[in-house]
């Protein structure tokens, strides 16, 4: 089987699923099968852009809005092509269907950095056609040339200035005519919004109130619930007593439901303190021995005892033995996502139909899924996207609506299902935990000769396959059918190494191997998913190299990077913005450079030291994600990606007991505070290239780059994630 990116894992599982692959709506609507949102006496040429007759210009968002600020790069395109301001432009979010899937997964999915390159090319092409078929619509009215009429400010106008009119005039004449066949894009040296346009277009309902997420919905006759689930992973219920719970205040019903207790009633406190009297028996289940030591002690032996998939090998080992060895092994723990917005979804249940309110980074896997839970068809599950208080890849999986499902079928009603933060930290799709092993051979004339690297973690595409595919299978097909397809993706995974195996230094021999081995803690994709510990250990052993052998971190990579690629511009460019090597009395720096999901990353971290405990003091970040649609909404990216990673490197680590989490809150498991956030610093390099990602791309080198900084401080190499700062 050949290696699996992120396309080949949805194929495989589309061929496992019967067929339903590339291109085929979860929806169960067929090729000509009208949009969702398609209205009568409005222009709209595509799924994407709709004309009122009042003027008003309609975006609908096939991606989600969590913060990354995708609302705005579409908006922005947009507007670039229909000659007026994104303000202006109204937006709303698409439900399930196959013409708003993504061009690299082919499902609705928000992930992999993947909203703005992936909109890049196709949504210009929608808004140009609007645009064509207005102007066409106007030259009619006006009986002159196409030619003679410009697109501007929301209106159509003569060039001579003699005559507009607002868009809403030509909507209804302009959609009675043909779709262009093909439509020109404005080149980049006319565009005015495109590299300019910082204002966010959710700025002001997210600071007004009418945002509306999925916890702000509210349903005539809507209960709410709360789930006690299992605490130990692969545990089942045994039995409850809800003497005491069933008469508490609010109270409606106590029921067995989604693998755990539900309590159901009036609002969320009443459910809450209800759902502590709650006396529930529960059974350990096959991981009941399990705990962080046994899986730090079980990764270890595999590397010891077994050998993986050789997923990239380049050059020739020297002839020469080696003069000596360089080794060290790096451990990282499992993370949680921790979204400010804890999991939550409304749902209601009428017949044969569902109605799911959340906010949720896979609209049409989640109405697949419902709808193999209730033995329904997928054209009776609609899907209301909202705004998401943080995603990072959390709400890819839909557990927490499907949840919402099975209680709102019990209550008999429209129920709101609510995780409160203990909920949301012991029951994540965790970041795995792995283990590297990085050895360098030196030659005896203190030549590099090679560098290998053995690393052993989950395979994240295989829990997604078992838990995402069935939405892809006709419902007639068990889920338990892809067992085995899951088997063939373990040690296929690209997750597992990502980040390695794509060294970008030229050594005169390269080799990595990975291995698969699950423990059975749930894994998912957490923000830049693999490349989140591979960083780690390739930039942190790559610096140890570059020390060991008397070299500069910044000139040791240099000299090793082709001369004007991406990641030699990118690197200068940090080292430059940071004053690389005069970073002044008390100051010590280090580095980290890193390419995920197309974009190139540098970052230098600067610390001062103080009775021997270091403080960070600015993190200097030089990025090339392509072409700039919003620079300060990239800044954010860049800015909001090192605070979540400063989090995970100085404070993250879920550990687990008896196959249970032990952290359950911000007390056991803290977030980076204020006074502990350093300054950012965000260089944007030019580049007359499509976009590429940038929601993911600023987290990986900044474990790396603040362990080399500790090295430079302290002259102690730490290898083990969470990071001490003294």
């Amino acid at each position: 089987m050949n290696r699996l990116d992120r396309r080949g894992f949805l194929k495989v599982a589309g061929v496992a699923g019967g067929g339903l692959v590339l291109g085929f709506g979860l929806s169960g609507c067929g090729e000509k099968a009208p949009w969702p949102n398609l209205e009568s006496g409005v222009l709209q040429p595509n799924a994407f852009i709709q004309v009122r007759a009042d003027g008003a210009v309609v975006l609908t968002l096939s991606k989600i809005e969590m913060g990354q600020g995708a609302a705005t790069g579409f908006a922005t395109l947009v507007a670039e092509e229909l000659g007026m301001d994104p303000l202006a432009i109204e937006f709303g979010f698409a439900e399930p269907h196959k013409d708003y899937g993504d061009p690299e997964f082919q499902l609705m999915i928000t992930g992999g950095s993947s909203s703005l390159k992936g909109a890049w090319q196709p949504l210009r092409e929608a808004a140009a056609t609007v645009r064509e078929m207005l102007l066409q619509a106007a030259a009619a009215s006006w009986n002159v040339a196409p030619g003679e009429c410009l697109a501007e400010g929301g209106r159509i106008r003569l060039r001579d200035g003699s005559r507009d009119a607002g868009f809403g005039e030509f909507a209804v004449a302009a959609q009675a005519l043909p779709v262009p066949a093909s439509v020109t894009l404005k080149p980049a040296s006319e565009w005015t919004r495109i590299g300019k346009h910082d204002a966010r277009v959710d700025a002001r309902a997210k600071v007004d109130g009418s945002a509306r997420f999925a916890i702000d919905v509210q349903l005539p006759g809507m209960l709410t619930a709360v789930l006690l689930r299992c605490p130990h992973q692969g545990g089942s219920l045994q039995g409850f007593d809800a003497a005491r719970a069933v008469v508490a205040p609010g109270v409606r019903q106590i029921v067995a439901c989604a693998g755990g207790v539900a309590v159901i009633a009036d609002g969320y406190w009443s459910a809450r303190s209800a759902a502590q009297l709650v006396e529930v028996q529960w059974d350990k289940g096959p991981l009941a021995s399990l705990d962080s030591a046994g899986i730090a002690r079980e990764q270890s032996r595999r590397l010891d005892h077994e050998t993986g998939k050789v997923v990239r090998e380049e050059g020739k080992r020297s002839a020469t033995a080696p003069a000596r060895q360089l080794k060290a092994e790096y451990h990282v723990p499992y993370l949680a996502h921790a979204t400010m917005e804890p999991m939550n979804a409304v749902a209601s249940i009428t017949g044969d139909r569902a109605e799911i309110w959340a906010g949720n980074q896979a609209p049409d896997v989640l109405q697949g899924l419902v709808a193999r839970v209730l033995g329904i068809p997928p054209a009776n599950v609609t899907v209301h996207t909202t705004y998401l208080g943080g995603g990072f890849g959390r709400r890819l999986m839909v557990d927490f609506c499907l949840e919402a499902v099975l209680v709102a079928q019990a209550a008999g009603a429209p129920v709101k299902l609510i995780w409160s933060r203990e909920d949301d930290t012991q029951h994540d799709y965790y970041r795995p935990s792995a283990l590297a092993r990085m050895t360098a051979d030196i030659g005896p004339d203190g030549a590099l000769l090679s560098v290998e690297g053995r690393l052993v973690a989950p395979s994240i595409y295989a829990l997604m396959m078992k838990d995402v595919a069935p939405a892809m299978m006709p419902q007639w097909m068990p889920a338990g059918i892809m067992k085995p397809v899951a088997a063939l993706v373990r040690g296929n995974d690209p997750t597992l190494d990502e980040g390695v195996s794509g060294l970008p230094y030229e050594v005169p021999y390269l080799r990595v191997e990975a291995l698969e081995y699950d423990p059975g803690i749930r894994v998912g994709v957490w923000r830049s998913v693999g490349h989140s510990q591979n960083a780690f250990f390739a930039e942190s052993f790559i610096d140890e190299l570059a020390h060991d052998l008397g070299e500069d971190p910044v000139a040791f990579r240099l000299k090793r990077l082709a001369a004007g690629s991406r990641h030699a511009r990118v690197l200068q460019a940090a080292a430059d913005a940071a004053s690389w090597g005069k970073a002044g009395p008390g100051r010590v720096q280090g580095v980290a450079l890193h390419e995920s999901f197309n974009s190139v990353v540098a970052e230098v971290v600067e610390l001062s030291v103080t009775d021997g405990k270091a403080r960070i003091e600015r993190v200097v970040c030089a990025v090339d994600c392509g072409t700039v649609v919003n620079p300060d909404v990239v800044r954010m990216q860049v800015e909001s990606g090192v605070v979540f990673a400063l989090s995970a490197a100085l404070h993250g680590e879920i550990t687990v007991r008896e196959g249970a989490v032990q952290q359950d809150n911000f007390d056991s498991y803290p977030l980076l505070r204020m006074n502990e956030c350093p300054v950012i610093e965000v260089v944007l390099l030019s580049s007359d290239a499509a976009p590429t990602g940038i929601g993911e791309p600023p987290t990986p080198p900044l474990a790396p780059a603040l362990g080399n900084a500790l090295f430079a401080a302290t002259g102690a190499r730490q290898r083990k994630l969470p990071l001490s700062l003294g």
